[in-house]
């Protein structure tokens, strides 16, 4: 299990080429993907083999649930795998996906370490 980020600091800058490197490290314990997405879907930054795939499906999953206000997190148990999203930003989805032996728990917990490590530079963008 992860226990942090190497280098995690409270400002944090982004450059697009870290992204990927900073979702990789959720990549251990069964998890097979970490990406970022638009509101469309559209691929912003992925660690893992079957982003792109993962991506339009899990914008479409997430959007059909979006319109519940207390919404924070959706964790799927599907037939080949299990996935934890979330919203870094309004428009920024995070998405972590797993084996099916992934736990539910750990996924949502790396997606929560990633979220908290985005949040404040991505809104940041969002701002500019």
């Amino acid at each position: 299990m992860m226990a942090g980020f190497a280098g995690y600091k409270q400002k944090v800058m982004l450059r697009a080429k870290v992204l990927p490197k900073v979702l990789e490290q959720v990549l251990s314990n069964g998890v097979e993907v970490a990406a970022l997405l638009d509101a469309d879907g559209s691929l912003l930054a992925c660690a893992g083999d079957d982003g792109r795939v993962v991506a339009a499906i899990f914008a479409n999953i997430w959007s059909s649930f979006e319109d519940r206000s207390s919404l924070e997190y959706i964790l799927c148990e599907l037939e080949n795998g299990r996935v934890c999203m979330t919203k870094v930003t309004p428009s920024i989805l995070l998405v972590v996906y797993g084996k099916p032996e992934a736990q539910l728990g750990m996924l949502k917990h790396k997606a929560s370490l990633l979220k908290k490590y985005f949040e404040e530079p991505l809104n940041q963008l969002n701002h500019a």
